[in-house]
């Protein structure tokens, strides 16, 4: 009697350690990590849709800001939007080329500088004033922004 105990004892015994191994116990994993049930894909990259739709988005955003700062009408507004949307598509153009980073650079600030110059001529002089303040402050931020990063950089260093 004793031996058959004994083996109906051990077979129970085995029998939960399995069950616990595979994480089929009531008392949770059973020591076995469990992985997630749906793959993890990585990010997917932007078609180009998407691309266009988010460059769409921050063009208007510019356009009602300067609408709403410069007090633009209907003509100067779609002139000036005209204008940077040309200009975003040639420093596309510019950026798809082979050229060296201070090439691209310079063609960049090239394509800028001409789209001041075009956006001014659209402005009477209050608006043009307008126009410089709100560059100047735009480089402002972007300073503020890098010097930021800096010491950030710096602080983690340390």
């Amino acid at each position: 009697m004793n031996l058959l105990k004994l083996i109906l004892f051990s077979i129970l015994f085995c029998s939960v350690s399995a069950t616990a191994q595979y994480g089929n116990n009531p008392y949770g994993n059973g020591g076995r990590a469990r992985t997630n049930q749906f793959p993890q894909s990585p990010p997917k990259a932007p078609s180009a849709e998407d691309i266009e739709k988010d460059k769409n988005k921050k063009i208007d955003e510019l356009m009602v800001k300067l609408k709403e700062e410069l007090t633009l009408d209907e003509l100067q507004l779609i002139a000036i939007k005209n204008e940077i949307v040309a200009s975003s598509k040639n420093i596309e153009i510019v950026m798809k080329k082979d050229f060296t980073d201070e090439e691209k650079s310079n063609e960049i600030k090239s394509i800028r500088e001409k789209t001041d110059k075009t956006i001014n001529s659209y402005l009477n002089a209050s608006q043009r004033e307008k126009y410089q303040k709100l560059k100047e402050e735009k480089g402002q931020s972007k300073d503020d922004k890098k010097k930021k990063k800096k010491e950030k950089k710096e602080t983690e260093n340390d």
